[in-house]
């Protein structure tokens, strides 16, 4: 979305890219204490920073070090699809995840341009942005066992 953001309203901030450097740094700090970065599905950043793309389904070698995998929130009860991708680092081998896709029951933003009878509801942005409760606790199960692991 950030072309579109770019795009709609101009300025610095909406400069596709320009993040002030925070993938930068929360990648540095997952690569030096262990841990896992989510972020959107079909993200530039991976590929900005040298990270492999996720294909395909389960945990993949990533070419810098680490694992990367896409996941859809939507197996652990978010209401849209919301695909992520995640980078972990600092572990032999990550847990295995709900590799399924449940198609949501919602969508996030506008409406569908191939016509009203594909239209889902629109969640509000709040719900858009969150992450599910079992899929956060996963998350942090992961990251406090790759930082175990590397301090080991």
């Amino acid at each position: 979305m950030a072309n579109v953001n770019y795009a709609r309203w101009g300025g610095e901030h909406n400069r596709p890219g320009n993040d002030f450097g925070c993938f930068k740094a929360a990648l540095r700090a997952v690569q030096t204490f262990g841990g896992v970065l989510e972020h959107p599905a079909k993200s530039r950043a991976f590929d900005f920073h040298g990270l492999s793309r996720p294909r395909g389904l389960g945990w993949q070698p990533c070419r810098t070090g680490g694992w990367v995998c896409e996941v859809w929130q939507s197996a652990y009860g978010h209401r849209a699809n919301k695909a992520t991708w995640l980078y972990c680092f600092g572990t032999e081998r990550p847990p295995e995840l709900r590799w399924e896709r449940p198609i949501g029951s919602h969508q996030v933003g506008f409406h569908d341009q191939r016509g009203k009878d594909r239209n889902k509801p629109t969640l509000s942005r709040r719900e858009a942005a969150a992450t599910p409760p079992a899929f956060r606790d996963l998350l942090i199960g992961i990251a406090r066992s790759a930082a175990r692991e590397r301090v080991s």
